[in-house]
């Protein structure tokens, strides 16, 4: 059996998801949302259930690297500073 993510690192990117799934329902609402972020946030994110359900060593660089990618991309939401303060504090970021 493939070991799920450490508890903080699995709360973290959790809250991550959820936030994302909150987000983008919320552009949806409105008219002009927009699609290419949508888009952006989900490319970066569809992986992480997966990933955080079969941990292995290097499996968080993988997901930095997900995160930082829509990071990149767009100024909010900011995926790796939420993340981590997630991770540190253990509550909303």
């Amino acid at each position: 059996m493939t070991p799920l993510a450490p508890e903080p690192i699995l709360r973290a990117a959790l809250y991550v998801v959820h936030v994302a799934a909150y987000t983008t329902r919320n552009w949806t609402y409105a008219d002009g949302w927009p699609r290419q972020q949508v888009y952006d946030l989900w490319e970066a994110l569809h992986e992480v259930p997966d990933l955080i359900s079969r941990w292995r060593p290097d499996a968080e660089r993988e997901l930095l690297m997900y995160l930082d990618e829509y990071d990149r991309k767009w100024p909010t939401p900011r995926l790796r500073e939420m993340y981590q303060r997630h991770q540190e504090h253990g509550g909303p970021a």
